[in-house]
């Protein structure tokens, strides 16, 4: 062997050792991701109740009562812990995603109407948040609250990939509006991160998942604005919650399953809706006894799911202590 051939065989042992210790590296870290087993084991879903009409926004009051609403009829109703159901109020619109604030009012978006406010101790119902500079809103869609009492909500209807103009807003504790981003195909469902630095945004029509990082409450990062997971088949991602271990569980619309990804985007598994069970599965929440179960709402045929659970959900602004 002369110099030359040495030289490049030494050079190639340096490439195998460095690519081998790579490789292994790599698959240490991959091995180290949670698994559906230890979030769910057998994940078996079953029937918690049925009815309304076309169902979205899943949350729970401090008294452990599920309130969805009924995008068809524009009632809003209340469902007991043994599952009793009530409609409770009617918004006059197409109500799309609720929340509760820490004082025990409902918040909500309304495709209509903007952002709602309903008080559960007067049954009122009043406006928040109608338009934007004197321009109203496509149609909000989806809404969650930060620890501060800040509110962010998606605002999507009407755009698309062919019409990118969705929008996300931040509303501050004080009532000012401010508008983060406008040029999004269909921004659906919105989630906080456990430490409120990362903002995760479902953006339905390109069947992808952003993660958006934030300097301060309302205010994004922009060159930290990325996409970090595309799902495969259906129509795209609706609403999405997290567990306490930043877990992201997506409700993956006319796919019949919930995707679970890791904090890093990464895709674990699926929670898959009983076959025959419809599978426009339009959002997520956690809720029952330490958050421990996983709700589902499916819309084709009006079911509510539900998954008992292995992880707490992450606790949100209006949960109980």
């Amino acid at each position: 062997m002369n110099r030359l051939e040495y030289q490049a065989a030494s050079a190639l042992c340096v490439i195998v050792v460095v690519a081998t210790v790579l490789g292994a590296a790599m698959n240490t870290a991959a091995s180290a991701d949670t698994t559906l087993d230890e979030l769910c084991g057998a994940c078996k879903v079953e029937v918690f109740v049925k009815g309304g009409k076309f169902l979205e926004g899943p949350t729970f009051d401090q008294q452990g009562n599920l309130w969805v609403v009924n995008i068809e009829s524009g009632w809003v109703s209340s469902i007991t812990p043994d599952g009793k159901w009530s409609d409770v109020f009617n918004t006059g619109g197409q109500p799309q995603g609720l929340k509760f604030h820490k004082d025990g009012r409902l918040f909500g978006v309304d495709r209509k109407k903007g952002v709602f406010i309903y008080d559960p101790k007067t049954k009122k119902m009043s406006d928040y948040v109608l338009s934007y500079q004197n321009e109203n809103f496509h149609g909000p869609n989806d809404l969650i609250f930060d620890r501060q009492g800040g509110l962010y909500f998606t605002d999507p209807w009407g755009t698309s990939m062919a019409n990118p103009r969705g929008a996300i807003y931040y509303v501050s504790p004080e009532g000012k509006t401010s508008r983060l981003m406008d040029n999004m195909a269909f921004p659906n469902g919105v989630a906080l991160s456990q430490d409120e630095k990362t903002l995760y945004i479902g953006e339905t029509m390109r069947n992808a998942i952003w993660s958006v990082q934030l300097e301060e409450p309302g205010m994004l990062l922009v060159r930290r604005a990325r996409i970090t997971t595309y799902l495969n088949g259906g129509i795209g991602p609706d609403g999405m919650t997290l567990d306490d271990k930043g877990n992201i569980y997506v409700a993956h619309v006319d796919s019949g399953e919930v995707v679970v990804l890791s904090p890093k985007g990464k895709i674990i598994g699926s929670i898959k809706l009983p076959e025959g069970g419809g599978t426009f599965n339009t959002n997520v929440a956690f809720g029952g006894p330490e958050r421990k179960t996983l709700y589902i709402t499916e819309s084709s045929q009006n079911i509510i799911y539900r998954v008992a659970m292995k992880v707490r959900g992450l606790k949100l602004f209006g949960d109980k202590e």
